[in-house]
């Protein structure tokens, strides 16, 4: 990336994100890197920046909406991590339920998490639209994932490390997961009706993460055929992880 250059990795909560951060900031120098409300170890926040701190940034990782790149007077570019709704609301509840300053989840069920908690309810549309309210726009989503670079999902990580890779030029993608939710019950574990509660107050996500699949599915089809055997060595590599 040139200094002219943004590029954004749009962290979605729950999504694999921490663990693909961990590669992301091992491509940038410190002080060419703002990362989750922190520039070379101070906290701060995207509009706090200077001018001339503005010009040395080439990359920003964080929680997000779509839209940060306004701030820069540089040419930006989007990717993200998507994950299946259902077992993104799941690993929410019970990841948030032993985070200092979520200790009113901890006090919930998981029907009362799904009913009451912004985080829950179509979060992923919400960040990629850029629309913060409660009735994000599934077209825009839609239309800006399409000017991202790389789409993933986080149940094909590997798939779209690579792909990551081959777009930007990353170097060291060795990685060990991080950020897991333990002690979480499988989708099949719950009940039904539990499940039906979640898609009804995720049905833009599910769309959204059904279109995400899809783009994701012709980058992967678009590779050549020598393309296609190192993504399996690359798969192989990383498969202990």
């Amino acid at each position: 990336m040139d200094k002219n250059s943004l590029l954004i990795f749009l962290h979605i909560p729950k999504t694999g994100g921490t663990t693909l951060n961990s590669i992301f900031r091992k491509q940038f120098m410190r002080d060419k890197l703002f990362d989750h409300d922190n520039y070379q170890n101070k906290r701060m926040k995207l509009e706090d920046l200077t001018e001339e701190e503005k010009k040395q940034i080439q990359a920003i990782a964080g929680h997000y909406f779509y839209g940060i790149h306004h701030l820069f007077n540089k040419r930006a570019t989007y990717f993200t991590m998507l994950r299946d709704p259902i077992d993104r609301v799941i690993s929410s509840y019970y990841y948030l339920r032993n985070t200092p300053g979520f200790e009113r989840i901890k006090r919930m069920t998981l029907e009362q998490f799904v009913l009451s908690e912004p985080q829950a309810h179509n979060l992923q549309t919400k960040m990629i639209s850029g629309d913060i309210g409660k009735n994000p726009s599934i077209q825009k989503a839609m239309k800006h994932l399409q000017t991202f670079s790389i789409v993933g999902v986080t149940e094909r990580f590997n798939e779209t490390l690579y792909l990551l890779q081959k777009e930007f030029g990353w170097i060291d993608t060795e990685y060990k997961k991080i950020n897991i939710t333990k002690r979480r019950p499988a989708v099949t574990d719950l009940d039904p009706s539990l499940i039906q509660l979640i898609k009804e107050n995720n049905k833009l996500d599910i769309q959204l993460y059904e279109y995400s699949k899809t783009l994701l599915n012709k980058r992967l089809q678009a590779l050549s055929a020598e393309e296609r055997r190192e993504l399996e060595v690359f798969k192989q590599k990383h498969q202990h992880t």
